[in-house]
């Protein structure tokens, strides 16, 4: 990947409107909401009460036209990472993490839904039913094609709940656990059914399961940045295909998010975390750490005494509580990553928004933190947070922004934070400006430092 246009393959985001004002947000109703204040609990306690409450503050911001909704408290602590296994997988398609998706082994936190369930976005709608009372990922059955019932690993952080209505519940397979899966499909919903007692999902329920060449039921932050929010094509099908299993549309509302470009947090984490290893170190919130080690032609390195800079790459990535990709790096040895001088596709531009200093000094010089925009020749647009250097202007060709900077012996690649997201307008990238989450990517980039790498 040459440049900052070839982050993303794959990904074709139509024409957004470049207009100044948010919008209203698409609620089809006032929603009820879950007061979220978190209480850290030991793994095997019970999960205490629950209560819903008036979406007073959502229905208040959705007037005032606000993407940051309902607020949002972080835990105010955090467990120990999750054990180390040994990794396999297809170097073809990617690396296997070193830490399992399995957190049984972290606290267990209350956000006010039953059964330590985690909530994926600020406002999830969760019926008050003995139904969704009982929802519980521990028991949750996987039933493939073939009729054989399968767990999901104990981590709620990976599976985070969207919303649970009329015995149907989605679930998020979040970025932290596609992380343990390098041919998946990607993170998509998971659509559960209560019968007989039981909660299960099944292969018949879910394009997403065990079907070659299907697409998955996305949530409407992965629609933006894989469709176009003004004109739409995927999600009329995948309503579409909703419909066919018997729900309406304000069901389906609630079961696929808040349509917003990110469910961000309205305040960032005020825990800090000190991370650090032979290459970089850092300040992070409770995240949660995944890293790889390969050899040159992507072979998993499992050898523990191996550090970051002993491999021919290295991969870091922090994933928030709720399972999304927060923070990602690549280091190589240098001259691993060629990039072509010339400009295949001179039409992309970019655009530089929020942009803010960070304690990051490439050979170049400093880099900075900041919103990048990447807008097609045929007007199609997504972006990412990350790295850049200090010097980039604000807006220019795609073609003259490098995807690595070398620091020493390495080549850094730091310029794909998170995945993309979708923005209608500039509005909304206004707002996600002043959200929790990239308040929170400010801090982490201010307070990263790469080690002397000479």
């Amino acid at each position: 990947m040459d440049n900052i246009e070839k982050l993303i393959s794959g990904i074709d985001p139509a024409e957004r409107d470049n207009i100044d004002d948010p919008g209203p947000l698409q609620l089809q109703d006032p929603v009820p909401v879950f007061s979220q204040r978190p209480v850290q609990v030991d793994p095997g306690k019970s999960g205490g009460k629950w209560r819903i409450i008036a979406a007073g503050m959502a229905i208040a911001a959705a007037a005032a036209g606000l993407v940051v909704w309902a607020p949002w408290q972080a835990p105010t602590g955090t467990g120990p990472a999750s054990p180390t296994l040994p990794t396999t997988g297809d170097p073809t398609t990617g690396p296997s993490p070193s830490s399992s998706a399995d957190g049984s082994a972290l606290p267990r936190i209350d956000y006010g839904l039953p059964n330590f369930l985690v909530p994926a976005s600020q406002d999830v709608y969760f019926q008050d039913s003995a139904a969704c009372n009982a929802l519980d990922l521990r028991t949750l059955d996987l039933v493939d094609a073939n009729g054989i019932r399968t767990k999901l690993p104990d981590n709620a952080n990976a599976y985070p709940v969207i919303g649970c209505v009329d015995s149907l519940a989605t679930i998020l397979r979040s970025d932290l656990a596609e992380a343990g899966n390098p041919t998946g499909d990607g993170s998509g919903i998971w659509l559960a059914r209560w019968k007989d007692g039981t909660w299960s999902i099944s292969a018949d329920d879910d394009t997403g399961i065990n079907v070659v060449g299907s697409m998955p039921f996305f949530t409407n932050p992965r629609l933006r940045a894989l469709d176009n929010p003004s004109d739409p094509i995927l999600k009329p099908e995948q309503l579409r295909k909703l419909k066919v299993l018997g729900l309406d549309g304000t069901s389906l509302g609630r079961l696929l998010g808040p349509d917003v470009p990110s469910w961000m947090d309205a305040k960032p984490t005020e825990e800090s975390h000190a991370f650090g290893n032979e290459l970089l170190r850092m300040d992070q919130p409770a995240w949660e750490e995944r890293e790889w080690k390969m050899d040159e032609i992507g072979t998993p390195i499992n050898d523990p005494m191996a550090g970051p800079n002993d491999v021919d790459r290295y991969d870091l990535v922090f994933y928030d509580l709720r399972g999304k990709k927060v923070f990602s790096l690549t280091s190589m040895r240098k001259g691993a990553e060629q990039e072509p001088t010339d400009c295949a596709d001179p039409g992309p531009t970019y655009k530089l928004d929020g942009e803010s200093p960070s304690s990051v000094v490439a050979d170049a010089g400093p880099l900075k933190l900041a919103l990048s925009t990447v807008t097609e020749a045929d007007g199609s647009r997504y972006s990412v947070v990350g790295l850049y250097p200090a010097d980039l202007p604000s807006t220019g060709r795609a073609c003259d922004v490098r995807f690595g900077v070398d620091i020493g012996e390495r080549t850094l690649m730091l310029t794909h934070w998170n995945d993309p997201m979708g923005f209608k307008n500039q509005g909304e990238i206004n707002a996600y400006l002043g959200s929790g989450e990239y308040t929170q990517a400010k801090a982490v980039a201010k307070s990263l430092v790469i080690q002397d790498l000479g």
